[in-house]
């Protein structure tokens, strides 16, 4: 049994001595100048990738300058622009005032025109109290066309076939009663009467006069 031990150990040293050690690699060690050159190196791919983003203030910086001017350039322009808009706004309501103000005007004159033409033509036609007798007359078809008043009588007739209450009666004027409102005495005679106002007119040369003695003279001999 011991020969047999024997034998595996001397076997075993053997096989010992037949294979070879294996090497177990050891760390590797750097000198403190390889480090320095490894911070550096690392130091300097950092720095070349911040110099891309060097000038990133900067531009930030005009970009943001831009943006405020082209701000301000648009309000400005913005302002102009109402100011622009504000001033035909005051142009149109100026000049939409004053056609109004001109189409009133046309119409208050037209108005007057139909008015006095109403006053004339009423009173020609014995109408009395004129300012109900154009609140009763009908005027729609009644214009004015190139300053003259068209249609008023018509209108008037109308007035007086509808209204003919609206008609004074002439009074007839008595014998001896001269224009500016006189009576002459009543006991004259007729005849005594038209040798006045003969001589009245003669003496006067006075239109008024004369038409007097016409009137009388006329009324007379009727």
């Amino acid at each position: 049994m011991s020969e047999e031990l024997n034998e595996v150990g001397t076997n075993q040293d053997e096989v010992s001595a037949e294979t070879p050690a294996v090497e177990t690699p050891e760390s590797k060690t750097f000198t403190q100048a390889e480090v320095d050159k490894l911070i550096a190196d690392r130091i300097a791919r950092a720095n070349k990738k911040l110099d891309k983003f060097a000038d990133y203030d900067d531009l930030k910086t005009k970009l943001s300058t831009f943006e405020q001017a082209e701000k301000e350039r648009q309000e400005a322009e913005m302002t102009e622009l109402e100011k622009l808009q504000a001033q035909l706004a005051e142009k149109d309501t100026k000049e939409q005032t004053l056609a109004q103000q001109l189409a009133d005007l046309e119409k208050a004159v037209q108005n007057e025109k139909i008015r006095n033409a109403f006053n004339q033509i009423a009173t020609s036609n014995q109408i009395a109290h004129l300012d109900d007798a154009f609140v009763l007359a009908d005027l729609s078809a009644v214009t004015v066309e190139d300053g003259k008043v068209v249609g008023m009588e018509d209108a008037i007739q109308a007035l007086v076939d509808n209204k003919p209450f609206l008609i004074t009666k002439k009074q007839p004027k008595p014998i001896g009663e001269s224009t500016n409102g006189n009576t002459e005495r009543a006991d004259k005679t007729a005849e005594q009467l038209l040798k006045d106002a003969a001589a009245k007119a003669k003496k006067s040369g006075r239109i008024e006069d004369r038409m007097a003695y016409a009137s009388l003279q006329a009324e007379l001999n009727k």
